[in-house]
C-alpha cells in the first residue's frame, strides 16, 4: 500500500487502532462519573446521547459495508471470477467483522446500496444520530420493494418533511413507507397475498422432549385476522373477569375448546376486522392503501374486493383482470360489511374529536380513539392499543375526550402512573401528547395522519379551498353576469 493511500490520499493522517481505544477509554472515563455522581436526570441523558453515538457508528458500519461490497464486486471483475454472483463472500465478511451470523446480511448490503446511493437525506440523518439501525432498516426493507425513482421522490418527500419518524417505533415507521409504496407495488403485492389462499396449512407435530403438541397454521389474512382479533378480544375479557391463566393459556384453550367440538349451530363465532380506507380508495378505484387494524398497510383492491363479495383468481392482478374478464375468473364469497364513517377537519387529514361525560371511555369513543391512534401512543412503542388512557388522569380534572384521551398498551398505561411522570396535550395541530418521563427530557407523541404520509398545517384559510378557487375563476370568466347597484 503507498504511502498516500495508508494517509487517506494524504488528506487526512491515518486513524490507528490506538486512536480509537485512547477515544473509548475517555468515554468510559466520562460515563464512569455519571454512572457514580450524576443525577437521573444526567443518567438518561448520558443513554440518549450513547444511543445517538451508536446510531453515527452504525452509520458508518453501512457506509464501510457498501465499500467492502463494492470492493470485492471489482476484485471478482478484474480476476473474471463470480460473475454470476459477484458479491459473493461480501455479505459473510461483513456479518463475522460485525460478530453476526451471515443470515440476512445479503439483504443487509442491499438496504446499505439504497441508502449511499438512493436516498441521501435518510444516509444524513442517519449520519446524525436521529436513527437507530432498527429504525433505518424498518424504511429501507419497505423501500426495497419500489424502484430507484421512488426511493429518490420519497427521500425527497422526507428531505421537505423531516419530522415525519419523530418518535416512531420501527413498526409504526414500516407502516409509514408501506403506504408509500404501497401506491405502486399493490397489484404484485395483492397477487402475493392471494397466493396464500392456496398454501394454507395447519400442521401438528409432536415434540417428544417436551411431551407435547406444537401447532402450526397460515390462514389468508380476511379469515386469519377474524381469528386473531377474536382469540385476543375473548382472552382480555376472561382475563379483566379475573381468570388466573395467562392471555397465551386462554387463546390456547379457547381454540381447542372449537376444534373439538365442531361446528356446533348454538356457538357461533362473530369474526371481526377493522379495515380504515378513504371514500376515494373504497368508491372511486383510487390506490391509496387501506389500513387493517393490526395488521398495517395493504392494497385497497383487496378490501374492495372483500366489501364487494368478490375474489380475484390468484393468477390474475385488477390490472389483468380488466383485458379478460370473464366469470370463471371469479368466485363469490360471503361477506357481512359494516361501515362506519370517520370525518376529518376541513382541508386536513386529522379525524375531529368526540366528547363524553363519562368517567370511563364510552365503546364508540374508544373505536375512535383505537382508529386514530392505532399504536400505543408511547414514543417508540409499537404495541397494540389494548386501553383507552386519559392524557391528563380524570382525577386530576381530566375530561372525558377525544382530546385527552389516547391509545396504550397494558405495560405503557401502568408505566404512566409512576411518580414524576407527567403528560399533556397540545392545543393547535394534529392530536399530540407532551410526554415528560421521570427526566428533564420531553417527546412528543402524535397521531398519525388518517391520510396521506403526513399532517398538513389546518384549520385552511377559506381562500385556499378548491370551491373557491373554482368559484373565483367562473367570476373571471368573459360575459358572466355582474350584480349592479340598486
Amino acid at each position: 500500500m503507498s504511502e498516500a493511500k495508508a494517509h487517506g490520499d494524504g488528506l487526512h493522517p491515518a486513524v490507528t487502532q490506538e486512536d480509537f481505544e485512547t477515544h473509548l477509554l475517555q468515554l468510559q472515563d466520562d460515563l464512569a462519573w455519571i454512572e457514580d455522581h450524576g443525577s437521573t436526570t444526567e443518567r438518561l441523558q448520558a443513554i440518549a446521547g450513547l444511543e445517538s453515538l451508536a446510531s453515527s457508528a452504525n452509520y458508518k458500519q453501512a457506509s464501510l459495508s457498501y465499500q467492502v461490497e463494492k470492493d470485492v464486486v471489482r476484485d471478482h471483475e478484474e480476476r473474471g471470477v463470480n460473475l454470476d454472483d459477484q458479491t459473493r463472500g461480501a455479505a459473510s465478511s461483513v456479518a463475522m467483522a460485525r460478530r453476526q451470523s451471515p443470515k440476512g446480511f445479503r439483504n443487509y448490503l442491499t438496504n446499505c446500496r439504497v441508502l449511499m446511493e438512493d436516498t441521501p437525506n435518510l444516509a444524513t440523518a442517519f449520519a446524525h444520530g436521529e436513527f437507530t439501525e432498527r429504525q433505518i432498516m424498518a424504511i429501507l426493507n419497505e423501500l426495497q420493494t419500489v424502484k430507484a425513482q421512488r426511493r429518490t421522490e420519497f427521500d425527497d418527500f422526507y428531505g421537505e418533511n423531516p419530522e415525519m419518524f419523530e418518535n416512531m417505533g420501527p413498526k409504526r415507521i414500516k407502516d409509514t413507507v408501506r403506504k408509500f409504496t404501497l401506491s405502486y407495488n399493490s397489484d404484485q403485492v395483492s397477487k402475493e397475498q392471494k397466493t396464500v389462499e392456496e398454501s394454507r396449512y395447519a400442521r401438528m407435530d409432536i415434540d417428544t422432549t417436551k411431551g407435547c403438541i406444537k401447532l402450526t397454521a397460515m390462514y389468508p389474512l380476511l379469515p386469519g385476522m377474524g381469528l386473531k382479533n377474536y382469540l385476543d378480544k375473548e382472552s382480555r375479557r376472561l382475563k379483566k373477569k379475573g381468570d388466573e391463566r395467562t392471555l397465551d393459556q386462554i387463546r390456547a384453550d379457547i381454540l381447542h375448546s372449537y376444534m373439538m367440538a365442531g361446528e356446533p349451530s348454538k356457538m357461533p363465532i362473530n369474526l371481526q376486522v377493522g379495515v380504515i380506507m378513504t371514500d376515494r380508495a373504497l368508491f372511486q378505484g383510487e390506490r391509496e392503501p387501506a389500513y387493517l387494524e393490526g395488521y398495517g398497510y395493504m392494497p385497497a383492491q383487496d378490501v374492495r374486493a372483500w366489501i364487494g363479495g368478490h375474489q380475484i383468481d390468484n393468477e390474475l392482478t385488477f390490472e389483468e383482470m380488466e383485458a379478460k374478464l370473464t366469470p370463471e375468473h371469479i368466485e363469490q364469497i360471503e361477506v357481512l360489511t359494516e361501515l362506519a364513517r370517520f370525518y376529518t377537519a376541513p382541508g386536513d387529514q386529522d379525524l375531529i374529536a368526540m366528547d363524553s361525560k363519562a368517567r370511563i371511555f364510552p365503546e364508540n369513543l374508544k373505536k375512535f380513539i383505537r382508529v386514530r391512534d392505532r399504536h400505543c401512543r408511547t414514543p417508540f412503542c409499537d404495541g397494540i392499543v389494548e386501553e383507552t388512557d386519559h392524557v391528563k388522569q380524570h382525577a386530576r380534572g381530566g375530561k372525558t375526550s377525544a382530546y385527552n384521551g389516547c391509545g396504550r398498551c397494558e405495560i405503557c398505561n401502568k408505566a404512566k402512573e409512576a411518580a414524576g411522570w407527567f403528560e399533556l396535550t397540545l392545543m393547535k395541530g394534529p392530536h399530540t401528547m407532551l410526554i415528560n418521563p421521570v427526566s428533564s427530557t420531553s417527546y412528543r407523541s402524535t397521531a398519525p395522519p388518517a391520510t396521506g404520509l403526513v399532517h398538513k398545517p389546518f384549520p385552511h384559510l377559506m381562500s385556499d379551498s378548491r370551491w373557491f378557487e373554482e368559484l373565483k375563476g367562473k367570476l373571471r370568466r368573459p360575459g358572466f353576469a355582474k350584480p349592479t347597484a340598486a
